[in-house]
């Protein structure tokens, strides 16, 4: 082995234990804190626990000690690579609705674990009672089927996460019109990041069915499962109110929204404009579909589907043109001169410096101070 090779290797097993070592102190923090130990943690501890037995098992492999490790340690049913798309799955999903029940069909992810731990059991009696050329093909066809599980639930579940957390999105933008502090983009990209770790991984399993070398491509996947453990312990320790959200009302089981408008639905659309325009109700920060409804003496699906048919927007979408609308007049105004940017943001109804700079150049292709700089008044 030349020196490169030699340090090459040398910094690779020292980030995987380093890595392996935090993920099982996180994973120890979220089961045992008790302000921690929710139900979604739970599962989120069982991930950060998956992925950590992976990368140091990776850092014997790397620090060619591999071979020194005790058969019951070797081949020990704890290397479950299951347990990082199932733990991240029921994390995100009862992050959502932290009271929901796990349905029969949700239950069904049990099995890939329960599947990858007998097969890992398989290998100790292999290697103790058959002969040495059969042993190696049994464990080549083993790590083939384990591996093919433990890789098609970690494709599909990160994507039915994705998918439950794209509905928590669209729930958020049909009840709240300020979502900051409550979008789970970050989570939509971690799972993300998860998805193309698997893909990556599924392509240097196909790599090893047909015989090729995949050392350089499973690479790419240690150092994957490396940032996610590393990641983690920056959401965990100095992110973690992003784990709180709001409460989750699935659209299925809103009756309300699938009722026909009725003849009074003009007459309350009306009603509302005149809300927005006249009692400027969209100054509120904190204004959500149901309070804007209680202001109608209507229900908030009633309110839902009026603006989304009538106005052929979302909740978010329809209060925070408002919002563009009224900030403009403001940058424009010389009344307002004393004003920063933000004050101009807080006064139209917003609370956050991103939201209101992403939806001002959405609307209106221009920054704020651009706007302003071009259509303020002379003494701006």
């Amino acid at each position: 082995m030349s020196y490169e090779e030699y340090y090459t290797y040398g910094f690779l097993s020292a980030i995987h234990i380093m890595a392996g070592l935090q993920g099982a102190v996180l994973a120890a923090i979220l089961l045992f804190k008790k302000s921690l130990a929710t139900r979604s943690n739970r599962f989120l501890a069982m991930a950060l626990v998956g992925a950590s037995i992976i990368v140091c098992y990776d850092f014997f492999y790397y620090s060619y000690q591999e071979e020194e490790l005790p058969l019951l340690i070797l081949y020990a049913p704890i290397y479950i690579r299951t347990a990082i798309p199932i733990g991240l799955y029921f994390f995100v999903q009862l992050l959502i609705e932290p009271k929901g029940p796990m349905n029969r069909w949700e239950r069904l992810w049990y099995l890939p674990i329960l599947l990858e731990v007998v097969t890992e059991l398989t290998y100790i009696p292999l290697n103790l009672f058959l002969i040495e050329n059969t042993i190696d093909s049994a464990e080549h066809f083993l790590l083939i089927v384990e591996e093919s599980i433990g890789l098609l639930t970690g494709i599909v579940l990160p994507i039915l996460a994705i998918q439950k957390i794209n509905q928590y999105e669209k729930f958020l933008r049909n009840n709240y019109s300020s979502i900051s502090g409550k979008s789970l983009r970050w989570l939509r990209n971690l799972m993300t990041t998860a998805l193309v770790i698997m893909i990556i991984w599924l392509l240097s399993h196909f790599q090893f069915i047909l015989g090729y070398e995949n050392d350089g491509t499973y690479t790419f996947v240690s150092l994957g499962l490396i940032l996610f453990l590393f990641g983690m312990g920056y959401f965990v320790i100095l992110q973690y109110p992003l784990f709180g959200v709001v409460p989750f009302e699935d659209p299925k089981t809103n009756d309300s929204m699938s009722k026909k408008l009725s003849p009074k639905t003009e007459e309350y659309h009306q009603r509302l404009l005149t809300l927005m325009d006249d009692e400027s109700v969209y100054s509120d920060a904190e204004l959500t579909l149901s309070t804007l409804a209680e202001k109608l003496a209507i229900s908030p699906g009633y309110l839902s589907q009026i603006i989304n048919e009538k106005e052929n927007k979302n909740f978010f979408e329809f209060v925070n043109r408002y919002r563009i609308n009224s900030a403009k007049i403001k940058l424009v105004n010389a009344d307002y001169n004393q004003y920063s940017i933000m004050g101009i943001a807080l006064e139209s109804g917003f609370k956050s410096k991103s939201t209101f700079n992403a939806l001002f150049k959405k609307y209106t292709g221009q920054t704020p101070s651009s706007f302003k700089k071009h259509f303020g008044s002379p003494d701006a």
